[in-house]
């Protein structure tokens, strides 16, 4: 019974947190690193009168744009828990069906074959506290799939970190020299609030 107390407690806490982990990172990019890049070409200023010049500067300093990068990381992140979660969801409801069938017999009930059938039961108040193994307290295992899922978002996380840094590198400077078609020379760029950018 303690056992079964702590793992739900751990797993409400682990909900909680990776909920509190995705609110916090979601008004990250929404509320501080938007208005901070939503104009960042019309503030990128080159020296030069070259038509095309800046574009093209400002393509080789940003390829990507922050916001829309830092927004596919977050919903990147989020698909290994969505894939735990479905996982977990299937494999409670196989058992509940299974612990059906082994106390009042599948074959009576036509094997509960369809996907109708089984929201069925599980939504029924056939589902009782012996079908669902709360009578003898057993507990799924879902260890081995928590473990793939945190490792698929820990590599998730060093592989948007690593893109990050080659992309934009960890600092933004304030000025970048750029010498490209059709630029006719060397170009200095003018990044503007780079220190928060920085930040």
């Amino acid at each position: 019974s303690q056992d079964l107390t702590l793992s739900y407690l751990s797993f409400s806490l682990g909900k909680l947190w990776l909920v509190l982990m995705v609110l916090l990172r979601l008004a990250v990019v929404v509320l501080a690193g938007y208005p901070l890049y939503q104009d960042e070409q019309e503030r990128f200023v080159c020296n030069t009168l070259q038509p095309g010049c800046s574009n093209v500067c400002y393509d080789l300093f940003s390829p990507v744009s922050h916001f829309r990068f830092w927004l596919v990381q977050t919903v990147s992140v989020l698909l290994p828990y969505a894939a735990f979660s479905i996982y977990v969801l299937h494999k409670v409801a196989v058992h509940i069906v299974s612990r059906h069938c082994l106390l009042h017999g599948c074959k009576s009930n036509k094997g509960l074959s369809s996907p109708k059938d089984v929201k069925q039961l599980c939504r029924s108040a056939v589902v009782n506290r012996a079908d669902c193994g709360a009578d003898n307290l057993s507990v799924l295992n879902f260890s081995g799939a928590y473990t793939v899922h945190l490792f698929v978002r820990t590599l998730l996380e060093v592989a948007f970190a690593a893109v990050q840094y080659f992309l934009f590198g960890f600092f933004v400077p304030d000025r970048f020299s750029c010498h490209h078609s059709p630029c006719t020379s060397t170009v200095d760029c003018y990044i503007s609030r780079p220190t928060e950018k920085s930040i």
